[in-house]
């Protein structure tokens, strides 16, 4: 297949995609409410879920993967902190680390997070067929596995160059 193709291919798929999230999400308001509730931004709930998929990180790590300042990373930690939500705590392995992971607070807020946009979801999706319905959600959980093994393969690569230093 001609790369263009491919290209045009993506953008397709991606404007595709935005499309139906536009149109089924944030249907009832619930996301923003909980999120209200919790004194929770959307940048926070993204680094939430990226201590969340680490399992534990440092502060730099987290600084090398965002495009926040360090200043601004670091008052987001901080509040995060203060909240409940992370904590810090010395890493086993460097005692001049700081190993920054969620709490169980955080875990249950970000499930409660899940469950409003899933529902939401839901009612975006209502209007479809539920022929539709099926076909949608047979093909968007093929594309999610797909994504989550890629992801998988390239973490694998990335420790195993890590070992190998």
């Amino acid at each position: 297949m001609p790369a263009s193709r491919s290209a045009n291919e993506q953008i397709r798929a991606g404007d595709a995609l935005r499309r139906l999230v536009d149109l089924a999400s944030h249907r009832s308001g619930a996301v923003f409410a909980i999120m209200n509730a919790a004194a929770v931004t959307l940048p926070q709930v993204l680094l939430l879920h990226r201590v969340v998929e680490a399992g534990s990180a440092s502060f730099s790590d987290l600084a090398a993967d965002s495009n926040a300042s360090a200043a601004a990373m670091s008052q987001m930690i901080d509040r995060l902190v203060q909240q409940g939500l992370l904590r810090r705590a010395e890493d086993p392995l460097d005692r001049r680390r700081k190993a920054i992971a969620a709490t169980t607070r955080a875990h249950a807020f970000l499930r409660k997070l899940a469950a409003a946009r899933s529902a939401d979801y839901q009612l975006g999706l209502a209007p479809l067929s539920r022929e539709l319905r099926a076909q949608l959600a047979s093909a968007l959980e093929r594309a999610a596995g797909e994504i989550e093994n890629a992801r998988e393969q390239r973490r694998g690569a990335v420790k195993k160059k890590e070992d190998a230093r």
